[in-house]
């Protein structure tokens, strides 16, 4: 807090500063923007009375000059005497460009209005014409006053977007901030038409007319220094103002190209108090919500699987669902509650996850889905939620690989003297309504119906046939009518399921709940 302090305090005196530099070369410039003198009565008279009044014009020009410095003081001071919770310490630094500039010219509009105020007195005690003093004056004025504007704006607002903002605001946030009517792109491309285009216009338009009505020789060497200057500050504000919107949208550019692939850490820091700023802002806060909902899409995906994910993503979420066809399978370990007697929890669970992990993958290289885990069980769909023509025959030849990956990993736990775990598998085919099931703010994505439960009781039939695979007479049917189907895999034309070995009658089985027996087949 104390560096922040010191470090606000040590740019508003640095920010004065300037203020005092621009005001300076004001003054060395008014040389330049004087209108040719005539010789006439009325010059003549006036520059008398200025002689007669010189303590007075002094004294209040004095006073002009402090103005500016005073308002300056008085602003910083108010500003900085802040609550350590407050954030009016950075507030200032945004407001302060467009702060001090106003400021900054009130002198020279208070000397203007003293000015005047002489003019008239003069008019009336030496009745003469004041009109060519009075437009030279306040061309002068208004020049010295732009030029005192464009200046400090200008310079102290470059200082700030390039070292003091991004140091206050090192994460972004400056939309948060009150923004005053000139911190706005609009504000910023009308000053920099009037600065640099239709007030030298309008002054040179005047300079001429009054120089031609009093028959003056022009142009003198003013008129080029003075046109050399207003070149230079065009090309200076065309610089400036290129830079203030063409820097923060190569920032942005390249912010967005590191989140099209996949970094969502990285920020863009645009430290300006107008539209850029609140687009960079509004810029960091999309990429901390593309990083949330990432990072809540990877752990959904760990809580479902990746199909039932995007499903869920992709669709509106409601309770119901549609008939599908679709396969069923249920695998369950054999012996898991005498297993579970003799070994620790925590080696328990080590187990499972590894047998978990080598199913899982088995599953999905055929299209599965494992829908559920119920203990030492799963549940897997195929042909749900994403459809599918050889969902039956997908589901036997993910069963007969889970076979040998589970062969691989018993000879890897024997060797670490670990049991060894077998299993049992129920398939069955047919409708089944699949769809969100559950309470309104509570869901899940599953498939209900007659024939979930009997390919529950198939696999509960492995324990009574002594086989660990089996499958409905109804996913075997499908399975030989998929023979038939044609797929192309790896650039060359298979027939679908021909790979698989025959399937084996095993018994017409009863199955609790049904009055019909039940035709299982196996593969040896």
């Amino acid at each position: 807090m104390k560096f922040k302090e010191f470090f606000v305090k040590k740019h508003v005196l640095f920010y004065g500063l300037i203020c005092l530099v621009a005001n300076f070369l004001a003054v060395l410039s008014t040389e330049l923007t004087q209108f040719p003198m005539p010789d006439s009565t009325p010059l003549v008279l006036w520059e008398e009375f200025m002689q007669r009044h010189f303590v007075s014009i002094n004294i209040l020009g004095v006073f002009c000059y402090a103005v500016p410095c005073l308002l300056c003081f008085l602003y910083a001071f108010k500003s900085v005497r802040y609550d350590k919770n407050d954030k009016r310490r950075i507030k200032i630094m945004v407001d302060i460009p467009a702060a001090f500039a106003l400021r900054g010219i009130s002198g020279w509009v208070c000397n203007f209005v003293f000015e005047v105020a002489f003019l008239i007195a003069f008019h009336y005690s030496c009745n003469a014409d004041i009109s060519f003093i009075l437009i030279s004056s306040m061309m002068s004025y208004i020049f010295v006053s732009v030029f005192t504007f464009t200046f400090i704006y200008f310079t102290l607002e470059t200082l700030n977007r390039n070292l003091v903002l991004p140091e206050m605001y090192p994460d972004g946030g400056i939309s948060d901030s009150e923004r005053i009517s000139l911190s706005s792109i609009k504000s910023v491309f009308f000053f920099y038409f009037f600065s640099t285009s239709f007030f030298p216009t309008v002054f040179l338009t005047f300079r001429l007319f009054f120089t031609r009505k009093w028959n003056l020789q022009i142009p003198g060497n003013s008129d080029f220094v003075f046109a050399a200057i207003l070149f230079f500050v065009g090309v200076v504000l065309t610089v400036l103002v290129s830079n203030y919107f063409q820097k923060p949208l190569k920032k942005l550019s390249a912010s967005a190209s590191e989140i099209s692939k996949g970094n969502y850490d990285c920020k863009t820091v645009i430290c300006s108090n107008d539209e850029m700023g609140a687009l960079g802002d509004a810029f960091n806060q999309m990429a901390a919500s593309l990083k949330e909902k990432e990072f809540m899409r990877d752990t959904f995906g760990k809580i479902v699987t990746p199909q039932i994910r995007d499903y869920l993503l992709t669709k509106s979420v409601a309770l119901g669902g549609e008939t599908i066809e679709a396969t069923v399978m249920f695998c369950d370990i054999r012996g898991f509650t005498t297993l579970s007697e003799n070994m620790a929890p925590e080696k328990i669970v080590a187990l499972l996850n590894e047998y978990f992990t080598g199913l899982e993958k088995c599953v999905t290289r055929h299209g599965g889905v494992i829908n559920k885990y119920i203990g030492d069980a799963i549940m897997v769909l195929f042909g749900a939620p994403i459809p599918s023509a050889t969902h039956a025959s997908d589901a036997l030849a993910a069963a007969l690989e889970m076979r040998e990956t589970l062969s691989g990993m018993n000879k890897g736990w024997k060797e670490r003297g670990l049991p060894e775990i077998r299993f049992g598998i129920g398939i069955h085919s047919g409708p089944v309504l699949a769809g969100n099931i559950g309470a309104a703010n509570r869901m899940e994505y599953t498939v209900i119906g007659d024939m979930v439960n009997t390919a529950s009781r198939i696999e509960g039939l492995c324990k009574t046939c002594q086989k660990d695979l089996l499958l409905s007479k109804s996913s075997a049917d499908l399975i030989q009518a998929q023979k038939a189907a044609r797929t192309e895999t790896a650039g060359k034309t298979e027939t679908a399921a021909a790979a698989l070995p025959a399937l084996t009658f095993v018994a017409d089985a009863e199955i609790r709940g049904r009055k019909e027996k039940v035709r299982v087949f196996t593969i040896a």
